[in-house]
């Protein structure tokens, strides 16, 4: 391997991990995902989030990252569809009222999870940041871009399953109505906390 990309990956693995072991849309309903159904019902969740993000990553190698700067209502337009979608999410889980525990209707798909990726700040934020600042020139750019987008997969693993993790560590409690209705509330609270993030990506 080349010199120049041995020196950039431990920069670029250490960004993907903080990145990801950060609070976000992903990383709230992960959680959310691992206290009503579980670690193994949550798996297609965690899958559908590594294709829509490699997806979008290689969309944006490519040149969709430059429509902004050529249409920017084409940003405010996914700002609006992510505020809209986080809102409509952070109601569902707010409202869920299942007195043993689980939560009503299923767990995010493999699908519906790629998809989000479309429209989440957060995603767009970390993307464009490693396409544009952790990528070197000329002949060493797809090297270093691909090298990326691997990491994104590898190294961002431990930080989404700490996540379903501390989701799973409290399911057992969320028998109890009271604390699961309070659980239910703080993941729809701590996800509308994540708004700003539209306005700052």
């Amino acid at each position: 391997m080349n010199s120049a990309l041995i020196d950039l990956a431990p920069t670029l693995a250490l960004f993907c991990m903080v990145t990801t072991l950060t609070p976000g849309p992903n990383n709230i309903l992960l959680a959310h995902s691992g206290a009503h159904f579980g670690i193994r019902k949550t798996l297609p969740h965690v899958l559908g989030i590594r294709f829509g993000m490699t997806a979008l990553h290689l969309t944006i190698l490519f040149g969709l990252g430059e429509l902004f700067k050529t249409w920017p209502g084409l940003q405010q337009l996914l700002s609006l569809l992510a505020c809209s979608y986080i809102i409509y999410i952070a109601i569902k889980i707010a409202c869920n009222k299942a007195p043993d525990g689980s939560a009503k209707g299923n767990p995010m798909s493999f699908l519906q999870a790629a998809s989000f990726q479309l429209i989440n700040p957060k995603s767009w934020a970390m993307l464009l940041t490693a396409s544009s600042v952790f990528t070197l020139e000329n002949e060493l750019f797809w090297p270093s871009a691909l090298l990326g987008v691997a990491l994104f997969n590898l190294a961002t693993l431990p930080g989404t399953f700490m996540w379903i993790t501390i989701g799973k560590l409290v399911s057992k409690r969320l028998v109890e109505p009271k604390f699961n209705q309070r659980f239910n509330w703080s993941m729809s609270f701590l996800l509308l906390l994540t708004l700003p993030m539209l306005f700052l990506s």
